[in-house]
């Protein structure tokens, strides 16, 4: 028999009315009865004691139970539990509850901030408990709402909110009409309500007692300095970085948190490359670009402000073709039957490679349109974060379609989307193309949704437009950039047997709409003297274990040549997006100005081929002997050996020095010829000095 006395004093309840006075002993029945009695009443006197912070003590408590359950829904449905040893699944919750608790903290910091230095009769005034209720329901509802969000957000990109959130708030009109769409939003948005205003009618009015409670300035000072000496201890030995717990991507996702992470990538999205990344010696840099860009035939500019600054030589002929550049959504080569995939998704395109050229070993530089457009375009390796067509300084690119108005062509940009989502429209008009379509100049297309009008509408819309381009008498560059496998995978009825609304289908109906542009294009004037391209931007969307996801990354490439040329061949030398601009004018012949960082595939020694990338923070240099480094913020470096095969990256115990160091030179050189507006043929070549880098 257990007994607990207790001084006299009324005990609130969580509707906040009093319950009977503890005066005497609290008699338990046997030991699990006196168990519970204790563990009551430890928590009636730590809520005595803690007054009106028992209010934030709870809320930190929900936040963390929020966060928690959250991580352990993305445990166990997205990482293999079986190659996860025991001590990274101890790590992972220990790393995670450091997060959790950082940010719970500094969630119920602004409550905390008012109720320790608000005085006690305005903490009591009517105006006052309306704010707090106030506060109280947008907290209540914006935890559940945050953890469905960052669910949902991490099936779709296998991340923690990244700077992809970040930019995708700029955009709310496809953003909100894509998550219309594809997410019953209703039911979702109903479970947040629930939710929310349960716990808010549940603790309101306890919540209200206790905030009333009188304390002494020196007890409120106390607990307000110790709240945050724990959020300044926290805040110095947590970084980033700490979410490193094994070798593998989705564990480490899942060990770091939501908020944390968007708040991190936010202020990280521009920073200075220089100060975060690995670098070297400016005449180093000069040197390793020369060695790995420039060739023997190429006419260097020796004084330009531009290292890299030449005359190419292609060694062939001059060909006015005009050139159509078709960009697929999310079209990796795993969908591609004719690269191995068995589900028949894209049998239009698999007929396309009996009449062109199919590079089987191309990588995108990274995993968003915005990353294939600047490297297609400008040849230049990605900076880490974001894409240089939202960055300032991106009003004075060297691009493709430069090179080609020097040769008198017209150049022209269709995309079935609005121009103005990753700042499409005002970078190609400022760099080089004298044409611009976008979404609002289709009139009743038979399809559209969140992204934009169908990819059909599209084709058929540029159809009309190419045969314009050719009765101008002046050879064209057009680049189409669809929009339709994208979620929320919708297409029009018809044209494809399936009407589910999911990937491979979209997948399906895309494939449909290319071999509809080509079977219709092969009757137009403008067929027979054009090079069509068709590739994908990016891979579906990034997944697997990989801290560099490789298998996210690989894209086909079809060349479709006039009159047949190389129909029905492959080339197998490594490349990626930066060599797309090159390897076309080497189509094209005779020579021309560049400050590219791409080469000619068709060109190249196959031994030394290469493939550059970004994936979040890190950048990457892969070799045609599949070994790969990796540079990481925080100056870090990793080397790796590629599966091919699996696409698995093996880790070594240190990279190659010799192509760390050539890695080091393109990601470097490329961010400060970018920010000092160097990125275009210097137009003066000035003999009187030579600039470095």
């Amino acid at each position: 028999m257990s007994k607990l006395v207790l001084p006299a004093e009324p005990v609130l309840n969580l509707s906040g009315k009093k319950i009977e006075e503890t005066t005497g002993s609290v008699q338990g029945v046997g030991t699990h009865s006196g168990l519970l009695s204790t563990i009551h009443n430890i928590g009636v006197l730590i809520h005595r004691w803690s007054g009106r912070y028992s209010v934030l003590a709870t809320i930190f408590v929900i936040t963390l139970g929020y966060l928690f359950l959250l991580r352990t829904v993305m445990v166990v449905t997205y990482t293999s539990l079986d190659k996860v040893t025991i001590w990274q699944e101890l790590q992972l919750l220990f790393v995670g509850l450091q997060y959790d608790v950082l940010v719970a903290l500094c969630f119920v910091f602004p409550q905390l901030i008012h109720i320790t230095f608000l005085s006690e009769r305005r903490l009591k005034g009517r105006m006052n408990r309306l704010l707090l209720d106030l506060t109280w329901i947008i907290a209540f509802l914006f935890l559940p709402f945050f953890c469905i969000t960052e669910y949902v957000f991490f099936d779709e990109f296998q991340s923690r909110l990244n700077y992809i959130a970040f930019e995708y708030i700029v955009y709310p009109t496809e953003v909100c009409c894509n998550i219309w769409e594809s997410y019953p939003l209703i039911e979702l948005l109903a479970l947040v309500v629930l939710c929310g205003i349960s716990c808010w009618i549940l603790l309101r009015k306890n919540f209200h007692a206790r905030v009333a409670t009188s304390m002494p300035w020196q007890k409120r000072y106390g607990i307000f300095f110790s709240c945050l000496a724990v959020i300044a201890i926290l805040w110095s030995s947590t970084s980033a970085e700490s979410r490193q717990v094994s070798r593998d991507r989705i564990v480490n996702e899942c060990s770091w948190n939501g908020l944390y992470s968007f708040v991190y990538y936010a202020w990280t999205c521009r920073f200075d490359f220089n100060k975060n990344y690995m670098t070297i010696a400016d005449a180093e840099v000069k040197q390793r670009l020369r060695q790995q860009i420039v060739s023997d035939g190429d006419d260097l500019k020796q004084f330009s402000n531009n290292p890299v600054d030449r005359v190419i030589q292609t060694g062939q002929p001059e060909q006015d073709y005009n050139v159509v550049l078709i960009l697929e959504e999310s079209l990796g080569s795993d969908f591609i039957g004719a690269l191995g995939d068995k589900r028949g998704l894209t049998p239009h395109f698999d007929t396309l490679t009996k009449q062109g050229l199919l590079f089987d070993h191309f990588y995108a530089t990274g995993n968003r349109t915005a990353r294939a457009l600047e490297a297609v375009m400008t040849s230049m390796p990605p900076i880490p974060t974001e894409s240089i067509l939202k960055r300032d300084h991106s009003e004075h690119v060297y691009t493709l379609a430069n090179v080609l108005a020097g040769r008198d062509y017209e150049r022209l940009f269709m995309t079935g989307g609005r121009g103005l989502f990753d700042g499409v429209r005002s970078f190609m008009r400022a760099n080089g193309f004298n044409h611009f379509i976008e979404q609002s100049d289709f009139h009743d297309p038979i399809f559209a949704n969140a992204w934009g009008v169908s990819d059909e509408d599209l084709f058929h819309k540029a159809l009309t437009e190419l045969d314009g381009l050719e009765k101008s008498g002046r050879p064209f560059f057009a680049t189409i950039l669809t929009v339709s496998n994208h979620r929320p995978y919708t297409y029009p009825e018809g044209r494809i047997p399936e009407n589910e609304q999911t990937r491979e289908n979209a997948v399906k109906y895309a494939d449909w709409a290319l071999g509809y542009f080509f079977r219709e294009a092969q009757s137009h004037d403008f067929y027979q003297n054009t090079i069509f391209v068709v590739m994908g931007d990016h891979g579906a969307r990034v997944s697997g274990s990989q801290l560099f996801p490789m298998s996210s990354y690989r894209v086909p490439v079809l060349m479709i040549q006039p009159a047949g040329k190389a129909a029905g061949t492959r080339c197998s030398t490594l490349a990626c997006s930066l060599d797309i601009a090159p390897t076309i004018m080497g189509r094209l012949g005779s020579a021309y100005r560049s400050v590219f960082f791409g080469y000619d595939v068709l060109q190249a020694d196959p031994t030394r081929g290469r493939a550059i990338m970004q994936h979040n923070h890190d950048v990457a240099l892969l070799d045609s002997q599949n070994r790969m480094v990796v540079l990481g913020f925080g100056k870090s470096s990793a080397g790796f050996q590629l599966d091919r095969a699996t696409h698995q990256l093996n880790q070594q115990k240190n990279p190659d020095q010799e192509m760390l160091h050539n890695a080091v030179a393109f990601f470097q050189a490329a961010f400060e010829l970018y920010y000092s507006d160097r990125w275009y043929p210097d137009p003066q070549n000035n003999p009187q000095k030579d600039p470095g880098i």
